[in-house]
């Protein structure tokens, strides 16, 4: 049984990374680019919608990485040149202290005039770096050597704050209290202090702490895009995910990866790899039929379809195993074929209700599970829930009965009945025995012979009966191509797909069904020689 799981889930997940990466690019090529809802803040900060969006960048793989490290030894080389000194002297400028320690680890490689355009730049930096003191500036006549003596102090002095991790600390001083000291450090440090802010950021909830380290962004950068810790918490929301389009645009522009982040960044800096950096951590983009984020709309929908396509395939097998059959079987009293119905029935019904609360108690839309179920299914999601599991029910009754099916019903039914007949006796061991098996059993069939049948029936009734399911907004979703959902859509259904190999598997081994079906051997004519 391990070596199964160990093998099929090897097998799942290799699937999801080449579904989703054929998927990604399909979509990408034909729909709408903007994956993460980042266009929207483009004129925020003054950027083209290809920019904001990350089209810029390769689709599956990076070979040159150009984090601050890389661009400022490129702006750095271009300040010996006359007609490209001015760009990238503005380019520097505008990357600020992010640039300082690769700007003060190349000065010995300069040239001489690229070096004293260099003392200039980062002595306009110095009264903020330090608060109050100015650093000498070659060009307005100070002597270089003072220039280097005055910033190699400031090494000394000043260096270890240069961190990531210092900056990162900082900031969860000002996210936790407004702290005046943090607060401060932070904006000597600069721009080199973004990453570690964004950092806490991303992680932030509250929306006081939001509006504080949305407000220090806004000092540090000299952008306008600020909500005041008073504002009401759609504006922060609002300020926070603009600022997160920002950091998806800019990153790499004011931080500096380390040699193994930069190794795997050649996978991770392209538009397929930043979708799945975000997928990791649950963000899946917004929907653009429902505006919402994607995470948002699993969480509603995942339940609601769960219960109708789960609790029709469950009906579904009962209802084959009682009534199906061949025609000796079908020719059976009423009695029995009720009893193989309640014995295929009752066992899986209490599994699956267990297994169906834990789902909604993950998903967890509110804090107790009666306020789940109201949200979840409320305003006639209950009838059109069982309504929507009648159809599939009809459907997987009648997709059992095919020949490859016919021989784990049969098992199926012989469980049943002997749970039944266990029941008339005192054996609760044997009871539990075969309800365990029955009821496993009774799950794993409708997903190991009528998995495709039952996510397809979701996706055609869904959408008729009015259930805000996930094929209901699939269905939607194909017809307007909204990229971020089908892909959400996809993964969530390759592991079903995928399901049905384990799940026979699981089968073989609860009721001993043959891995394959018999072969059938005919007798030969009277007439062949022996």
């Amino acid at each position: 049984m391990l070596r199964l799981f160990i093998r099929e889930a090897s097998i799942t997940l290799a699937s999801l990374l080449l579904v989703s990466a054929v998927g990604f690019a399909l979509l990408d090529a034909v729909g709408d680019r903007d994956w993460q809802a980042t266009a929207i803040y483009a004129h925020l900060f003054g950027f083209t919608r290809d920019h904001a969006i990350g089209a810029d960048l390769p689709l599956f793989w990076n070979p040159t990485v150009l984090d601050a490290d890389r661009r400022t030894a490129a702006d750095l080389a271009q300040l010996d040149g006359p007609s490209t000194r001015a760009a990238a002297r503005a380019r520097l400028d505008r990357r600020g202290s992010a640039a300082l320690p690769t700007i003060l680890a190349r000065l010995d490689q300069l040239t001489p005039a690229a070096r004293r355009e260099a003392l200039s730049l980062i002595a306009s930096w110095s009264q903020s770096l330090t608060g109050s003191e100015r650093a000498p500036d070659p060009l307005a006549g100070d002597p270089e050597a003072r220039a280097r003596v005055w910033w190699a102090r400031f090494q000394a002095s000043r260096g270890l704050d240069f961190r990531l991790s210092y900056a990162t600390r900082q900031a969860q001083r000002v996210g936790a209290h407004d702290r005046t000291n943090a607060y401060g450090r932070l904006l000597q440090l600069g721009t080199f202090a973004l990453p570690g802010i964004q950092n806490v950021l991303a992680t932030s909830s509250g929306r006081d702490e939001q509006a504080r380290l949305t407000g220090l962004l806004s000092a540090l950068t000299r952008i306008p895009v600020r909500a005041d810790p008073g504002s009401a918490p759609g504006e922060v929301q609002r300020v926070t995910a603009a600022w997160q389009a920002f950091w998806f645009a800019e990153r790499l522009e004011f931080e500096t990866l380390t040699e193994e982040r930069r190794a795997t960044a050649r996978f991770f800096e392209t538009r397929y790899g930043r979708w799945v950096e975000r997928a990791m951590r649950g963000r899946w983009g917004f929907s653009r039929l429902t505006h919402r984020p994607v995470a948002i709309e699993l969480r509603w929908r995942l339940p609601v379809s769960t219960l109708s396509s789960g609790l029709g395939g469950l009906v579904g097998t009962a209802i084959a195993i009682a009534f199906g059959g061949g025609p000796m079987l079908r020719r059976r009293r009423l009695r029995p074929k009720l009893l193989d119905l309640s014995g295929a029935l009752a066992p899986g019904l209490v599994a699956f209700v267990l297994l169906w609360l834990l789902l909604l108690r993950a998903c967890s839309p509110t804090p107790t599970l009666r306020g789940d179920l109201a949200l979840v299914l409320g305003h006639g999601q209950w009838a059109r829930a069982l309504a929507c599991a009648a159809v599939i029910a009809a459907g997987v009754g009648w997709f059992l009965q095919r020949p490859k099916a016919a021989s784990a019903t049969q098992l199926v039914r012989l469980e049943a009945e002997s749970w039944v007949a266990e029941r008339m006796r005192p054996g609760v061991r044997e009871v539990l025995r075969h309800g365990a098996r029955i009821g496993l059993a009774s799950l794993l069939a409708p997903l190991g012979f009528a998995g495709p049948f039952v996510l397809l029936a979701s996706l055609v009734v869904e959408l008729p009966l009015g259930l805000d399911g996930m094929g209901e907004l699939t269905a939607r979703a194909l017809l307007a191509t909204d990229a971020p959902w089908l892909m959400a859509a996809v993964l969530t259904t390759v592991p079903l797909l995928l399901g049905r190999r384990w799940a026979r598997g699981m089968l073989v081994d609860v009721l001993d069904l043959p891995a394959s079906p018999p072969v059938r051997v005919t007798a030969p004519p009277l007439d062949s020689p022996p």
